[in-house]
């Protein structure tokens, strides 16, 4: 394969700007390119390759319904952001690339040839569609023509010219780009269903995720929380996200400052935060199908007394509804009123028993809140 031009790459290398790398699919010759010159180690901070379905999910923290697609490509790139901010030894301009592809292999594959490359800086996402025309190039050809577009795309993320892509007759590349806060100012504005959050700021729009979910106000987020994540994702071997509503059916909707200040917490770094304005369990079923939601003792005795919905109907009619969605809670005991108590202790209607799953005082126990957390402070 012929190697582009040293100049270009060290031309990255001198720009400043530091990035971390994700491709599946193809783009892998792109990471050969790059640390074939000399001087890397200044530029590239982490470069990862999760090729199987599996790999990818636990990169992202979800399962992209379609894998090769802007939202799929952004959202590594939103998580590639993330780590390169993390790894950094000294702060610099990040960007997190996230390339997804389809091409030629050993056999005819049936769909299209393509590739979706997205850039996350801290002021801009830019996505890159590319459609490849099938049998022109061969494998080997697709490979270089995807790799010199990611770096291309590092280019113009660094503010450095590109290089250039031979692309034959029928080829496309739409490129777009939009603020890096746009999915925030979405759903802010209630045009967006839900973002998924790599803490502190980067965000991808409409995720359709499914796994374990800890709902809360996290202010603060601390030990307890996290220890119950771990303990959840344990027993459900699932994937895990806390969810923040900006809604609440008892307090003020949260505006948009005090929303960024709690994704900035510490202990979020490295976590994936589900943001909607579903305030209640109902909503979020329809937000996250098939997902387990995990709470307090004190929120399950909430969601199973009448007062708070209404009455028994109102209330049974929502179980029946968070049933069909496949979802269920996952219940962990809680130190209320100076008495620990489980679910064991709660007045479970028989007819929605199995939609609860109980953690035992020897699986979790901590004595901890928020409110406490707070009161403390004052």
């Amino acid at each position: 394969m012929t190697s582009p031009s040293e100049k270009a790459i060290e031309s990255l290398f001198a720009s400043g700007t530091q990035a971390a790398l994700a491709a599946t699919g193809a783009g892998s010759l792109a990471v050969q390119w790059l640390l074939g010159v000399g001087g890397a180690s200044k530029y590239v901070l982490e470069a990862v390759v999760p090729y199987a379905s599996k790999a990818l999910q636990d990169y992202l923290g979800f399962w992209p319904q379609k894998f090769v697609s802007p939202n799929a490509a952004q959202a590594m790139a939103a998580a590639a952001y993330t780590r390169a901010l993390a790894a950094q030894p000294q702060p610099a301009p990040a960007v997190g690339l996230g390339c997804t592809a389809s091409i030629a292999t050993n056999y005819a594959k049936r769909g299209e040839h393509s590739a979706v490359v997205a850039t996350h800086t801290a002021r801009q996402v830019r996505t890159y569609q590319l459609s490849i025309q099938k049998g022109l190039r061969g494998r080997e050809g697709e490979e270089q023509l995807v790799s010199t577009l990611i770096l291309n795309a590092l280019l113009d993320a660094a503010g450095q010219p590109r290089l250039p892509l031979a692309l034959a007759e029928g080829e496309d590349l739409h490129e777009e780009q939009q603020p890096a806060s746009q999915a925030l100012d979405a759903l802010m504005a209630g045009t967006a269903g839900n973002i998924l959050v790599y803490p502190p700021a980067a965000y991808v729009q409409d995720v359709v995720f499914s796994g374990a979910i800890l709902s809360g106000s996290f202010n603060p987020i601390h030990e307890g929380h996290l220890l119950l994540a771990q303990t959840a994702q344990r027993k459900l071997s699932r994937q895990f996200a806390f969810e923040l509503s900006l809604d609440n059916v008892e307090k003020p909707s949260l505006g948009r400052e005090v929303v960024q200040a709690r994704l900035e917490q510490p202990r979020l770094l490295g976590q994936r935060v589900l943001l909607s304005r579903a305030p209640l369990f109902r909503d979020k079923a329809a937000l996250y199908p098939n997902s387990v939601f995990v709470v307090g003792y004190d929120t399950a005795r909430r969601l199973i007394d009448p007062k708070y919905t209404n009455g028994e109907a109102a209330m049974l009619e929502a179980f029946d509804f968070i049933r069909a969605q496949g979802c269920s809670f996952l219940v962990a005991g809680r130190k209320v009123d100076g008495r620990y108590s489980t679910m064991a202790d709660l007045p479970m209607p028989a007819s929605i028993q199995d939609l609860f799953i109980a953690l035992s005082e020897d699986e979790f126990r901590l004595d901890l809140s928020s409110t406490e957390i707070r009161n403390q402070k004052k």
